[in-house]
């Protein structure tokens, strides 16, 4: 996540539906849950067939995760940084 999102940020998502990847959440920052559970913070692209996902790191030094299914997908619509949410 970093530098973009810091561990202790609080991130505020919204998803409408239980599962699914909806089309207003490509090219966005987004919390993710893949096929395995595995849970992410990355940007979304369309992968190379229809289901499949890039997942963007948002960490210039981490790895791009390439043609990933998804069980859900909801784009970020808020976030805290850790010392604001400290002070909640």
């Amino acid at each position: 996540m970093e530098p973009v999102f810091s561990a202790g940020d609080l991130l505020f998502y919204t998803r409408h539906a239980p599962d699914g990847v909806p089309d207003d959440v490509i090219g966005h920052r987004c919390v993710v849950e893949d096929e395995d559970g595995m849970g992410w913070v990355k940007q979304v692209k369309p992968g190379d067939e229809p289901g499949l996902f890039h997942l963007i790191s948002l960490n210039p030094g981490a790895t791009t995760m390439w043609n990933k299914r998804l069980k859900w997908a909801a784009r970020v619509r808020l976030a805290w940084p850790a010392e604001l949410a400290k002070k909640l």
